[in-house]
């Protein structure tokens, strides 16, 4: 499987969606506890950041104030099968 980058995409945003496929919907608080990303030192606030923008490129979505999941876009992209260019690209900062 190989995996179709857009620019804006980063190694975290990749273990997000995986995170979220395996664990299902989560908040970014408890994602920062999960040793995946316990170990590289990421908080919080950098994971929610990360999944708002993952939302707005439609390859996660919000399943409650500050919950998210992995959309059926965003399980494709981690199979190879959408080029994430092709998806609308996130705005630089947004507010919940």
């Amino acid at each position: 499987m190989v995996r179709k980058h857009a620019a804006w995409l980063r190694a975290l945003d990749e273990r997000l969606l995986e995170h979220l496929r395996e664990s299902g919907e989560s908040n970014p608080m408890l994602m920062a506890e999960h040793p995946r990303f316990g170990e590289i030192g990421v908080s919080s606030g950098q994971i929610r950041e990360r999944c708002l923008q993952l939302a707005d490129a439609g390859l996660a979505g919000m399943t409650g104030k500050g919950w998210f999941d992995v959309t059926t876009w965003g399980q494709q992209y981690l199979d190879g099968g959408i080029d994430a260019r092709d998806q609308p690209k996130p705005q630089s900062q947004r507010l919940l």
